[in-house]
């Protein structure tokens, strides 16, 4: 067998649905660290295995009918020809961004938490320093030990409008949560308590503040510790107190945790419940903010 049936059969063994540069350089540099497929020795060894060699392997595996250019994507991804699974919106966005996940409305119906279907599939992926950051983790561990000069650096894949024709809005986050895997799927979620919270950042991406107390009234209490966990840990003050205002005055439910929000207490301020509507004279005592829902 020589070194591009042993890449071809590699792409086949993985069996998803899209393969990018990056995922490609890195099969090829473990075949070629290998140089072997299966304990079957390889032929027609590439001298080294560098960005043009990829470039090539790739136009090979075009030729032969095994990838094809996936034209969602603007450059860097092809979809595997011959792969059983199709493949959702969801799991095409985390294959093609190895740090973004499904998050916010399209989050909330994953979890069965809303019955409403969002129009867009709402992605988060880190801010671009972050993810830069990310990428150069993600090399060292690929590749541990060696010089990355001249090694091609995983790209922020570049997102149409649309993805398996569903409309796709992708949001940045300077502190994005750790997601979590859905089993059977290369899909990363948003976890339950980082959902909760997003509903308070950004009510808008989330049904709107009346949809999402319905939520919170409804489901709350049983993961009520995750909430306060993945809410503790937001950059947002605003956030803490709408969470303690519907926790404490809304649910009747009190958290250690809690006591540390009031601090960001202030009056005399704006703060507001729904950032999407007007200043309401009524407010929380405790938590001081306008209750305009």
């Amino acid at each position: 067998m020589n070194f591009t049936d042993g890449i071809s059969h590699m792409i086949l063994e993985r069996d998803l649905p899209i393969i990018t540069f990056y995922d490609f350089y890195i099969l090829g540099h473990t075949l070629f660290e290998r140089k072997v497929w299966q304990e079957e020795p390889l032929k027609r060894m590439p001298h080294d295995w560098d960005q043009l060699r990829t470039k090539n392997a790739i136009q090979r595996m075009v030729d032969r009918r095994v990838l094809v250019a996936d034209s969602d994507f603007r450059a860097g991804v092809w979809r595997v020809t011959q792969s059983t699974r199709a493949g959702s919106a969801e799991e095409i966005s985390c294959i093609a961004d190895p740090f973004c996940y499904v998050s916010h409305l399209s989050a909330m119906q994953r979890y069965g938490l809303t019955d409403r279907s969002p129009k867009s599939l709402h992605l988060t992926t880190p801010r671009r320093e972050l993810w830069n950051r990310m990428r150069a983790e993600q090399i060292h561990r690929d590749l541990p030990g060696h010089d990355l000069r001249g090694i091609p650096l995983l790209n922020r894949p570049g997102f149409g409008h649309t993805l398996r024709r569903r409309e796709i809005a992708i949001h940045t986050a300077t502190h994005p949560s750790v997601p979590v895997p859905v089993a059977g799927e290369e899909t990363r979620i948003s976890s339950i308590g980082q959902t909760f919270a997003d509903m308070l950042l950004a009510p808008r991406l989330c049904g709107g503040m009346r949809h999402v107390l319905d939520i919170w009234e409804r489901e709350a209490d049983q993961w009520l510790d995750e909430i306060v966990e993945a809410v503790d840990h937001l950059d947002s003050k605003i956030a803490k107190l709408r969470a303690g205002y519907i926790l404490s005055e809304v649910l009747s439910v009190e958290h250690l945790t809690m006591s540390k929000w009031a601090r960001f207490v202030q009056r005399g301020g704006s703060q507001r419940l729904d950032p999407e509507a007007a200043y309401a004279p009524k407010f929380s005592e405790r938590w001081m903010i306008s209750i305009n829902v």
